[in-house]
């Protein structure tokens, strides 16, 4: 059902703006986001359409974020 990741790219006064699949910034409602959603967050749907946590793949971003910069800065 998973069809992509999006990702919290931050939160104002109750509307969170996330990265859609398709590259897009739109808002959503942060009523409509897991309990605790944060800045830099991903998150996938699941089978009932809701957003929840994945915290793999935000892992896996990270890690690679921090390979790259290794490889720039030393």
């Amino acid at each position: 059902m998973n069809e992509g990741y999006y990702s919290v790219s931050r939160i104002e006064e109750g509307i969170a703006v996330l990265e859609f699949p398709d590259g897009k910034f739109r808002e959503v409602d942060i009523s409509l986001l897991p309990d605790g959603v944060k800045e830099g967050n991903i998150l996938i749907k699941n089978q009932n359409n809701d957003f929840i946590f994945d915290f793999e793949e935000e892992k896996r971003k990270k890690d690679r974020l921090l390979e790259l910069q290794n490889k720039i800065f030393g």
